[in-house]
């Protein structure tokens, strides 16, 4: 017992090292043999995945089984963006143009599947890497300066991963019917590198008591009485935020004959409440173009201040404020933060014109507009008293500081389709195709969330080296995807007209032993 809950562990963290996105960030299925036909499982009741995407159908599978997955992925994901101007307007100059750090990446899953024909029943236990997101990039940006106010590259980073592990159960009513549920648990990681950018408003710290005017306003207000800014950016780093949660799922199969069957399923939203985990926030950069703003909004409302004065006279009115540079301006909070899985539901079916060749078709419906248009963020106990005075929330002795950071995602169908045909009793050979539209949009598309491919090809086969033992082995390629994000995105100015592109080559194989 001890030798397996130490295998379980280290398995969780190797799958934790990356997440592969394939609609949004929800992988097309979850074993080698089904990805050979393009992830086609709701009515192909073949393989122990269907724990994952169609419980009841575990019922028709002929023998228990022990399926050990892995995945083998390369993605290359690419940004190109553009440089502002002095005014901070978007040019046509390239500022970046790169593929994000190319890496290799192993995710396993292994499941279990035993049927009590006596009682009618059939029981499965397993774990799955459900999805996520990640990438990592070294851009120029130009908002967050080094000490010299030089434009300088900037890490962008992002992990997100989401893990199924539990049971499984399926009864069959009659020769045809089934129902099955599975009931998981879900332990779910995030972490970003990046910067950050808010509005002004953001800074709720009062600088004048007798008229309740903040820092917020201060900064936005027109030059040469305020600093002109339109957005504030930051760099951000929020890591060891973790979570366990509860997926249900549910599932119907019908087998009307060897030739035809059909499947359905539901899974219900899962929340995602991460607590606990660690921001650091470095306000380094804009305090420092705030400050050097401010010593020239002095000079031009008094003619003939030298530079030196001004710079003096600027600093004495900060710490008047409350505002010592000596302090520094990057700050540690606690930061809790809340998302959520989709709900999903879909319907598949397979059909067998002859005995040595399959097809079938899964449509899948997926709600991201309900799951994916924020994501909550919650800083406490800020220990900066230079950054706690700005904001006027998040540090010790204050409120929370409450940030919906905008993802405003769109639902997406997904459209898979597949054959299989067996070459003989030992080989079995499949391809498939898979849509899904991108669920990104425009406006909030940036390179640290690259899941935008939503066509898939694949092809795979099956080899019955003994009786019992079998391998399956399959090749994917995401297509190339190019978002370009509109003038008016969320995330932030830099942003603006650049494009994020992602294409994915994985690997699949699976080691399948049948009990005989």
């Amino acid at each position: 017992m001890k030798k397996f809950t130490c295998f379980f562990v280290l398995t969780f963290l190797a799958m934790s090292a990356f997440l592969y996105a394939q609609n949004g960030t929800r992988s097309i299925d979850y074993s080698a043999k089904t990805f050979g036909r393009g992830g086609v499982s709701i009515g192909f009741f073949d393989n122990t995945g269907l724990m994952m995407s169609n419980p009841a159908g575990l019922s028709f599978l002929e023998e228990d089984m022990i399926d050990v997955n892995a995945i083998v992925m390369l993605p290359v994901p690419h940004y190109k963006g553009f440089s502002k101007d002095a005014n901070g307007n978007i040019t046509s100059n390239v500022l970046n143009d790169k593929d994000g750090e190319k890496n290799v990446f192993v995710l396993p899953s292994a499941s279990y599947v035993k049927h009590f024909k006596k009682t009618g029943f059939t029981f499965g236990a397993g774990f799955f890497t459900v999805g996520g997101m990640g990438a990592d990039f070294m851009l120029l940006n130009q908002s967050l300066k080094d000490v010299n106010g030089n434009t300088q590259e900037i890490e962008y980073h992002s992990r997100y991963a989401v893990m199924h592990g539990g049971l499984s159960a399926a009864y069959k009513f009659t020769e045809k019917f089934s129902i099955g549920v599975s009931a998981h648990v879900v332990y779910s990681t995030i972490e970003f590198i990046n910067p950050f950018t808010l509005p002004p408003s953001v800074l709720r710290g009062v600088m004048d008591p007798g008229t309740g005017m903040t820092f917020g306003q201060y900064f936005s207000a027109p030059r040469p009485q305020g600093l002109g800014y339109s957005e504030l950016t930051s760099g951000a780093n929020m890591k060891d935020l973790t979570t366990f949660s509860f997926s249900p799922k549910l599932g119907f199969a019908y087998k009307f004959s060897d030739e035809f069957s059909m499947g359905y399923s539901f899974t219900a939203p899962v929340k995602l409440n991460y607590k606990e985990g660690n921001s650091r926030l470095d306000m380094t950069s804009a305090f420092n173009d705030a400050f050097g703003r401010a010593v020239a909004n002095y000079m031009q409302l008094n003619p003939g201040v030298t530079q030196q004065q001004a710079t003096q006279i600027v600093g004495a009115q900060f710490a008047a404020l409350g505002i010592n540079p000596a302090n520094g301006f990057i700050a540690d909070y606690k930061t809790d933060n809340e998302f959520e899985v989709p709900m999903s539901f879909g319907i598949g079916c397979k059909y067998a014109p002859v005995k040595e060749l399959r097809f079938g078709v899964d449509i899948e419906w997926i709600n991201w507009s309900n799951s994916a248009d924020e994501m909550k963020l919650t800083l406490t106990i800020g220990n900066n008293s230079n950054v706690n005075r700005l904001l006027g929330y998040g540090g010790i002795n204050q409120a929370p500081l409450v940030v919906d950071f905008p993802l405003k995602w769109d639902d997406a169908v997904l459209f898979k389709i597949g054959a299989e045909y067996d070459i003989s009793r030992k080989v079995t050979v499949r391809a498939g195709y898979v849509y899904g539209n991108n669920p990104i949009p425009s406006n909030t598309i940036n390179p640290i969330i690259p899941a935008v491919i939503e066509s898939h090809v694949s092809a795979g086969a099956s080899f019955n080296i003994v009786r019992n033992f079998v391998i399956n082995a399959a090749f994917e390629y995401g297509l190339n995807n190019d978002v370009t994000s509109s003038y008016s995105n969320l995330l932030g100015s830099e942003y603006y007209g650049s494009t994020t592109s992602l294409k994915n080559i994985l690997g699949h194989i699976s080691f399948n032993y049948i009990f005989r």
